[in-house]
């Protein structure tokens, strides 16, 4: 079963009964937070933020009961990108993780059908901040909210060709052109496993607000960034939404259909 980070309904029976035992822990906590929050804020004279006394139990379950479970769990992600029909096309058949010598591939195929000329090639290729950014390297960046291609995150991932690893330090304004010329929008729909370093708990604290959320208390939902690595050859590519397509320009907004309750919460 696949999971929707944000939506309660498809955690699944292990995951909600877990969470509806520990309901009234969940509920109590974010209460507390928001309190001690709307006091820090308000007081005058300013006062310290002060520690809320639930969050020893609420960080020990997080970390040692639902984490592990969660982290057993698939998934819904979205990795924004700007891609070629043709590696569109090979995208669906096989994930790849950034890295200089993909970056390089994709620069050949470029320039073997003419798109790219080779000097520009080159340029991009020797100003890849991967070069001096190993850590930017050898996973694919993915969220686990859907966000609508306008979002200031995401719009410059989708305006030029090859990523950060290709556009982010580029000082030739003719070849940083000529980037936002290649290929087209793409939002790609994944499925993932969760089984690399830190994604279990990181996706838990989303399940952890969207619960309290469901409960009643007053929080704000943020996701995270899901780093697709050791499990890339287990994730599945669900849809490749295109500009153009009408769900392209629903993403984050009503499709997946349950994001729409989701902004009704939020705007309530």
């Amino acid at each position: 079963m696949t999971i929707d980070a944000w939506n309660p309904k498809s955690f699944g029976a292990e995951i909600s009964e877990v969470l509806t035992t520990h309901s009234k822990l969940i509920f109590e906590y974010h209460t507390e937070d928001r309190r001690l929050m709307d006091e820090h804020l308000n007081s005058s004279p300013y006062q310290s933020l002060q520690p809320n006394h639930l969050f020893p139990e609420y960080q020990y379950f997080h970390e040692n009961t639902l984490a592990p479970i969660v982290a057993k769990s698939r998934i819904r992600a979205w990795h924004y990108t700007r891609l070629t029909d043709e590696e569109a096309d090979a995208i669906r058949q096989e994930l790849v993780p950034s890295s200089l010598e993909y970056l390089r591939y994709r620069l050949n195929n470029l320039v073997a059908k003419n798109v790219l000329k080779e000097n520009e090639a080159e340029t991009i290729f020797a100003q890849s901040p991967f070069h001096k950014q190993s850590n930017r390297a050898g996973y694919l960046c993915t969220t686990i909210i859907p966000l609508s291609h306008f979002d200031s995150g995401v719009e410059p991932l989708l305006k030029s060709w090859g990523g950060e690893s290709a556009y982010f330090w580029i000082t030739d304004k003719g070849v940083a052109k000529n980037l936002k010329s290649l290929g087209t929008p793409r939002i790609i729909e994944i499925e993932t496993a969760l089984t690399d370093k830190l994604n279990g708990y990181k996706v838990a604290e989303t399940f952890l607000f969207a619960w309290a959320r469901q409960l009643g208390a007053q929080v704000t939902l943020s996701g995270c960034d899901l780093f697709i690595r050791e499990c890339i050859d287990t994730a599945k590519v669900l849809h490749i939404h295109t500009e153009g397509d009408s769900s392209f320009e629903a993403i984050g907004t009503d499709y997946p259909v349950s994001v729409g309750k989701l902004l009704e919460d939020e705007n309530e």
